[in-house]
């Protein structure tokens, strides 16, 4: 393996796949920034030669052992552990090399890159512990480094000439390290925004192909609830056949009742069909077209006066053929039952949907003669409507109640969810 392609994949110590953009982008740095401490701890070997005998050759190798110590921890995945460390170790190092040396070699240029490393280790999106512990960590040896003064710890042996070539050793090398950092970031920035590009490029990709088979489905949908409806039809017009073919008033009945049933869910399947999402209905609507139809089955659509009262109610297909189906019983009820003897000019059907915090009220009175009897408490019944009634109220978690108020009055609460 050669160096470069070692420096690429120690930078990559302690990736992973399920990190965030930000985290990537901090432990690279943080990566980075510890091969570039060991790289100029490792140049630093050589002042040496400026002022031999007094060189702290102990610190400076303690420096670079903590430097590895932390690219080894990156590599062992301890990330967090790696960052700290990384942090009080540079400012450490960076707060003995400005107090050991004068303040005419320019140590302190050597805060500029931090300064940038510390705009670089920052997550724009969030202020995390490790972006503060930076930041708090060089704030405060930065000031130690200002106000407090170790006379007696700095060095006494460098010429004025040692001194000057120091000075423009330690400039050269802040302004290079402060470029790299700033080539890093901005290349960084880059990159980023490189990413965020692709990948508003592949969420619009994948909008647009979430929008074609939303298409394709929203077709198939439409097609189902149109062939259903035509099934449905096609069932009611062979019960057509069936009922012209037999003479028995009873067997012509039942199946009338049977075609009413079938008519109430192929109503739901064509106002689905007409509903550009297929999910709804607007209940109210279907309520009084099915009323409709079923007065003008038995041509008393200009007998009965109809009173409609509806708020705006969509219910989805498994509420509405239910409680279509139950709709369908108690006007077929009302109609055989309600208005069989009585006088045209008193005919009067009510019908109400009322929507109630989570709940729906249903309530459907008619002006005839009521219930022979008490159909709440009536377990056994020899209506096949009531039988219905009861258990799709059942199916739709509702309660109906069934009394009589100048005439039949049924009543039908259910969760609205």
């Amino acid at each position: 393996m050669n160096l470069k392609a070692l420096f690429f994949r120690s930078i990559n110590f302690g990736i992973q796949e399920d990190q965030s953009f930000h985290d990537k982008r901090r432990i690279k740095s943080v990566n980075f920034l510890n091969l570039v401490v060991l790289a100029f701890l490792l140049i630093g070997l050589t002042n040496w030669f400026f002022i031999r005998d007094e060189f702290p050759l102990a610190i400076e190798l303690t420096f670079i052992f903590i430097t590895i110590l932390s690219i080894f921890l990156s590599y062992k995945n301890r990330t967090s552990l790696a960052f700290s460390i990384f942090t009080i170790n540079v400012n450490i190092a960076l707060f003995f090399v400005c107090k050991y040396y004068p303040d005419e070699v320019g140590s302190h240029l050597f805060y500029f890159p931090l300064i940038v490393s510390i705009v670089l280790l920052n997550n724009p999106s969030v202020i995390d512990k490790h972006f503060l512990l930076h930041l708090f960590t060089c704030a405060t040896f930065f000031l130690l480094n200002i106000f407090v003064d170790l006379p007696a710890f700095q060095t006494k042996t460098l010429s004025p000439e040692s001194i000057r070539v120091m000075w423009i050793y330690n400039m050269i090398m802040s302004v290079g390290l402060t470029a790299m950092i700033t080539y890093l970031l901005n290349k960084t920035i880059f990159n980023q925004n490189k990413e965020i590009l692709s990948q508003f490029d592949d969420l619009k990709k994948t909008k647009e192909e979430v929008n074609l088979s939303l298409k394709e489905k929203e077709i198939l949908l439409a097609e189902l609830h149109h062939r259903v409806k035509n099934n449905l039809a096609i069932i009611s017009g062979l019960l057509n056949l069936q009922e012209d073919a037999i003479n028995n008033h009873e067997a012509k009945q039942v199946i009338s009742e049977t075609k009413d049933r079938i008519m109430s869910m192929a109503l739901v399947h064509k106002m689905l069909f007409k509903n550009p999402e297929f999910k709804k209905i607007d209940f109210g609507k279907y309520s009084s077209e099915l009323i409709s139809e079923l007065f003008n089955s038995y041509n008393l659509a200009g007998d009965v006066t109809i009173e409609e009262d509806y708020d705006a109610i969509n219910l989805s297909i498994s509420v509405s053929i239910p409680l279509g189906l139950i709709l369908n019983e108690i006007v077929t009820n009302s109609i055989k039952y309600g208005f069989k003897d009585e006088p045209a000019a008193n005919n009067k059907f009510y019908i109400s949907i009322k929507k109630e915090n989570n709940f729906v009220s249903l309530i459907v009175k008619d002006s005839g003669k009521g219930f022979d009897k008490d159909l709440n408490t009536d377990l056994e019944t020899s209506s096949l409507g009531i039988v219905l009634i009861k258990s799709l109220t059942q199916q739709i978690e509702g309660k109906v109640l069934f009394s009589n108020n100048n005439g039949a009055k049924i009543e039908i609460n259910f969760p609205n969810n």
